[in-house]
């Protein structure tokens, strides 16, 4: 086989390797950009192994190309950021310096231009192509004489023109890859979250309860929290103000308990909150967040409204279902309201 036809296999080569290298995280994109650093510095030791790998596929044949190469660092930039590129950069670094001229001037400004980019947010695939331009363009005027003296400007070009293609090919399939993970993890997200309030909605609500029936688990309590004097403030500030309302509490009542407490919103102006903890210390949290709802007045134009809650809670015992200890924490909320509004009732003190 001629150069080309071996420098073709090369690059799809390089291709289904960077494909797969960063399409099997993707498989989970949430996960995929998370900000779990150790997970994307994992990450990229497997793309400077690739990196790797394809260098020296490419010195048996004596056709590596230095976009295919480097393809696995420069789309772990793109895709999963600085802790992924500088591992993978790294790696490769520790395996190729001294062998190559992977870390030759071209090496340098390719990678800071990359940089620069990245950090002005602007890593679309024509920046991609700028920084191997500018990066291929420095390389040649730098090696101008060797190269009239060899005759090497063919191959040079050659190079650098099937450079580009691969490069956009590459990124071509993985935004392809991305798009389609966003949108699945968008519709995933969307049918389980409020659109109005971004919390947990009532199929997550309800898949939740089956799930701690049919789980053995620690204590835990359920409060049931109903928004007092809704319909008034709906019926004098109007339906946006009464979304407003909702948001805020739902934001507040989200950010007063613990990340293993489970958020939802009930129905209406209505939530509902799985406490893992005993009464006392549910108790505890519901009252917290009670209180802070009570001091944050809502802004309407140049006027503040005052908003409070009602709460209920129950706490789960063995003997009965979830759905009893929810009806049970109902009845509390319902004795809340109806013996002032904005208090905290627990089921013992509701019977009583």
């Amino acid at each position: 086989m001629d150069f080309i036809e071996l420098t073709f296999i090369n690059t799809l080569v390089g291709i289904c390797i960077t494909y797969t290298c960063i399409s099997i995280p993707l498989i989970n994109y949430s996960s995929a950009l998370s900000e779990h650093v150790s997970l994307k510095i994992l990450l990229g030791i497997v793309l400077g192994l690739a990196s790797i790998y394809l260098f020296n596929i490419g010195e048996q044949h004596n056709t590596s190309i230095y976009s295919v190469v480097i393809s696995p660092i420069t789309f772990g930039l793109i895709v999963f950021g600085y802790p992924t590129f500088f591992a993978s950069l790294i790696v490769s670094a520790v395996f190729l310096f001294g062998i190559s001229t992977f870390y030759d001037a071209f090496s340098l400004v390719y990678f800071v231009m990359l940089l620069l980019f990245n950090v002005r947010g602007r890593m679309r695939i024509r920046y991609v192509i700028y920084s191997y331009c500018i990066a291929q363009a420095f390389n040649l005027l730098t090696h101008i004489s060797a190269l009239n003296e060899n005759g090497y400007w063919a191959l040079a070009i050659i190079k650098t023109i099937l450079s580009l293609l691969y490069i956009s090919l590459v990124y071509v399939f993985l935004n392809n890859l991305i798009n389609l993970s966003k949108r699945e993890l968008f519709f995933k997200k969307a049918s389980k979250t409020d659109p109005l309030t971004g919390i947990n909605n009532r199929r997550s609500i309800d898949a939740y309860i089956e799930s701690l029936n049919e789980s053995y688990c620690e204590k835990f309590c359920v409060l049931m929290l109903d928004i007092d004097n809704f319909k008034y403030l709906n019926d004098t500030f109007g339906h946006p103000f009464g979304d407003k309302v909702i948001k805020r509490i739902a934001y507040l009542v989200k950010e007063n308990v613990r990340d293993n407490d489970f958020v939802g919103r009930y129905g209406g102006e209505e939530f509902i909150v799985f406490i893992n903890a005993d009464l006392a210390n549910a108790a505890r949290i519901a009252e917290d967040i009670r209180l802070v709802i009570q001091d944050s007045n809502i802004k309407l134009d140049s006027h503040e409204v005052h908003v409070t809650v009602s709460i209920g809670l129950a706490e789960h015992i063995e003997t009965q279902s979830v759905l009893e200890t929810i009806a049970a924490a109902d009845n509390a909320l319902y004795t809340a309201k109806t013996s002032g509004k904005n208090k905290t009732m627990t089921l013992s003190e509701s019977a009583a």
